[in-house]
């Protein structure tokens, strides 16, 4: 494909690259939150994070209107009967007791949002919660006046996507029973963990049938996909089956599936593309994570849509006028005529202006 020699809007690049046709440059974006919002200069600290994304020059890719008053409820989870009870200890921590007729579950997460304690902590706790699965449902929310609010505030600048999930498998391991518990019931308590997998994934499929009427053209799955968490073998058998599920959802629409995968995927390469997903958000290369960029497109084919993160090691250069060089040694010839996204994330770090500025100066140049 010749390239576009005509400026494009962000909006306009973002759009070409996903759907497989010409722009005119490489595409770059970022992610920030108030970490580094609250650190820039005098008579920039308290813009939004759209406005800092257009004064570095970046397309804007809005995740589902992170930081932005006009976030996403569609497809949301029904438990009938069931209360929630928000709290905070005496150190701080966030207490979230979900309490029914057949007894409570608690959860304790950190202040800065790290679990403590999981709700699903033993067996009697997987059968409380498989209890309440039964009678579960996910259900359609209207995020259409969320979505034209949000649409309008990103302008010509770029695109939005949904940023929802993730799915069963990551969800238990993540947030409902944490790594140890989960693998401790997989071994202790098969048949029972498996039913409770089962019936949370029967009843995903119509969350993701919802998610795929969603008035955002884009979808991502946020799935944190790791390695570090999860083996191959448990990949094939119980996630890989819902995130092919998400991406089925999505193209019978006629729309692109994205799906959020920032570990250490590399292992899983082979699985992943059995998926049939279009593309990765936060392929993440070493040393945080262990996938190189063209290795992905080596198993996954160049067809694939990659928004590469940053590797964090480029952010803490001692002078910023070496990220310039750093990038010209990452974004090789193929990455330039393939379907790439330049992602360097910033959330929940303060990373200086002067960082963004030399990658936007960069691309500029390029």
């Amino acid at each position: 494909m010749q390239p576009v020699t005509a400026p494009l809007s962000g909006r306009d690049r973002l759009t070409a690259l996903f759907a497989g046709k010409p722009t005119d440059r490489l595409a770059w974006t970022t992610l920030v939150d108030g970490a580094t919002l609250s650190a820039l200069p005098e008579g920039l600290r308290g813009m939004s994070g759209h406005d800092f994304y257009r004064h570095v020059g970046c397309d804007i890719f809005s995740l589902a209107g992170w930081g932005t008053p006009w976030g996403f409820t569609s497809p949301r989870l029904v438990m009938p009967g069931v209360e929630t009870v928000c709290s905070t200890d005496d150190r701080g921590n966030h207490v979230t007791e979900t309490r029914c007729a057949r007894g409570t579950l608690t959860a304790r997460v950190s202040p800065h949002g790290h679990p403590i304690a999981y709700p699903l902590k033993d067996a009697a706790d997987v059968r409380l919660y498989l209890a309440r699965w039964e009678e579960a449902s996910w259900e359609e929310a209207d995020d259409r006046e969320a979505y034209a609010h949000l649409a309008a505030d990103i302008g010509a600048d770029g695109v939005a996507t949904q940023f929802f999930g993730p799915s069963v498998i990551p969800w238990l391991l993540e947030n409902l029973a944490g790594v140890e518990t989960f693998y401790y019931l997989l071994a202790d308590e098969p048949d029972l963990l498996h039913a409770l997998i089962t019936l949370m994934q029967e009843k995903e499929r119509a969350r993701f049938a919802i998610a795929a009427r969603h008035p955002c053209p884009l979808a991502t799955l946020v799935e944190n996909t790791s390695t570090a968490y999860i083996s191959p073998a448990v990949y094939a058998r119980y996630n890989m089956p819902s995130q092919r599920a998400f991406v089925e959802a999505m193209h019978r629409e006629g729309r692109t599936a994205l799906i959020h995968m920032c570990g250490h995927v590399r292992g899983l390469l082979p699985l992943i593309k059995e998926t049939g997903l279009d593309g990765i958000h936060t392929l993440t290369p070493p040393p945080l994570g262990d996938c190189p960029w063209e290795l992905a497109l080596d198993v996954l084919g160049d067809d694939l849509i990659i928004l590469g993160c940053l590797p964090p090691h480029c952010w803490v250069l001692p002078d910023p006028a070496e990220i310039g060089p750093a990038l010209d040694r990452l974004i090789t010839p193929r990455l330039r005529a393939a379907r790439f996204v330049l992602n360097p994330m910033a959330d929940g770090i303060a990373v200086p202006l002067d960082r963004f500025l030399a990658v936007g100066a960069w691309v500029a140049g390029h």
